[in-house]
């Protein structure tokens, strides 16, 4: 483990070993083993550590969180002005969305036209089934003579 990585540690999970990760741990026992300026690095962040837990835990002050809401606003982010190889790009992008919505109204508009004008082929007298005689071919005539005799009367 190196100095940055056991740095890192600390600062992610402090100074105490049992917070850890188990792979992690093995790997920093050896290197605290092996070097003395990790060592004094995690005794000086243990005591730091016991230094914060004995302070009382306050609130930031009204003067402090203006202070950091100001920040942004006395250093203002500057914008670069836009290239012209950028402006033709972002141009681009939109004149393609707009022609391919375009492209798809204009194909489904003349399928549906193209549709009307073709003809389809029609049944023939021999081909063609009419009500009556699809329910006598299903079997279903006595109750078809029923619906008879009732729109009769």
């Amino acid at each position: 483990m190196t100095k940055r990585e056991f740095l890192d540690l600390l600062d992610r999970y402090g100074a105490d070993p049992s917070r850890w990760p188990a792979t992690l741990r093995l790997a920093a026992d050896r290197a605290l083993t092996a070097d003395a300026d990790l060592r004094d690095l995690l005794a000086a962040e243990q005591v730091l550590e016991a230094a914060l837990a004995d302070l009382p835990v306050t609130g930031a002050s009204p003067d402090l969180r203006r202070t950091i809401l100001d920040i942004p606003l006395d250093h203002p982010r500057t914008v670069a002005a836009p290239s012209l190889a950028h402006l033709l790009l972002a141009g681009w992008r939109r004149w393609t969305a707009g022609m391919a919505t375009v492209t798809a109204a204009g194909v489904i508009g003349f399928v549906l036209g193209y549709g009307q004008l073709v003809t389809l082929p029609t049944a023939t007298a021999g081909e063609q089934v009419v009500g009556e005689d699809l329910v006598s071919m299903l079997g279903d005539t006595p109750y078809l003579d029923a619906a008879d005799a009732e729109n009769v009367e």
